[in-house]
């Protein structure tokens, strides 16, 4: 199945956007393409086509440029209209992604016949400290019980997201709750999906504190992944070096090699 790939981006994000470009190029998954959308002005504009030049010609990468002072469900609505493929992925411009990310997704989106995919963890990257948890959303109550922003689903199907600033993925996510659509939930991959904190996110710094401190795994779950998590992170290009893994309970240094 196609699966479009769908980043919105905005000034002042470049360095990311070239991060999220490379982990789309990495994927495993090979029918897939990447709409990249903006809202910025002519020089932002040149600035992002100059970018997508730099990758190669397949799979491919189309930039699209739309009208300005849009809020962000907005902005993920044109892209949605947009895309071609038969399932749509959120790939926001400032996170990172596993190569097996879209793979892993799929597979369980056809396994259970389901409509929509969503990751029931994921891991939480605080840049500047070299800290990450391993966030886990299966704490939160059912239904709600995965990580929203990391959608995967059957474009024909998709609800409109609320003209929201922040926050629309929850709109769209009940949305889809309500419309009776069946919802899958991938466990206990929270590595192929990185959400990073990087100091110029829609939501504070607190925010990001706040679910890490709740949702973090503990330091037994956490040292049961331990291989595996240093695997994984390993096939990251780049990579994150030595880091500081939080568990609900304390901390320990991971060293990859």
């Amino acid at each position: 199945m196609h699966i479009t790939c769908i980043t919105i981006t905005r000034p002042g994000r470049l360095p990311l956007l070239r991060l999220a470009i490379h982990d789309f190029m990495r994927q495993t998954h090979t029918e897939r393409d990447l709409l990249v959308l903006h809202d910025g002005d002519d020089s932002f504009d040149a600035a992002v086509r100059a970018l997508v030049a730099q990758a190669p010609a397949d799979p491919a990468v189309r930039v699209l440029r739309v009208p300005g002072q849009q809020t962000l469900g907005a902005l993920r609505n044109g892209a949605t209209e947009l895309a071609t493929g038969d399932l749509v992925c959120q790939w926001d411009d400032d996170d990172r992604y596993h190569p097996m990310r879209l793979e892993l997704q799929l597979r369980a989106l056809q396994a259970d016949n389901a409509d929509f995919c969503f990751l029931a963890d994921q891991l939480h990257w605080f840049a500047a400290a070299a800290e990450m948890s391993w966030d886990d959303w299966s704490r939160e109550p059912y239904p709600l019980d995965f990580v929203q922003g990391s959608l995967l689903g059957r474009r024909a199907l998709m609800p409109v997201y609320p003209a929201l600033a922040r926050g629309e993925d929850t709109s769209l996510c009940l949305s889809i709750l309500h419309a009776g659509h069946r919802v899958t939930r991938l466990r206990d991959h929270g590595w192929c999906y990185v959400y990073v904190f990087h100091g110029g996110n829609v939501w504070t710094e607190q925010h990001h504190h706040d679910i890490a401190r709740a949702k973090a795994l503990s330091g037994a779950r956490l040292l049961a992944r331990m291989r595996t998590l240093r695997e994984r992170l390993a096939e990251y290009e780049p990579g994150f070096g030595p880091v500081a893994l939080r568990h609900r309970n304390g901390s320990m240094t991971l060293t990859l090699t």
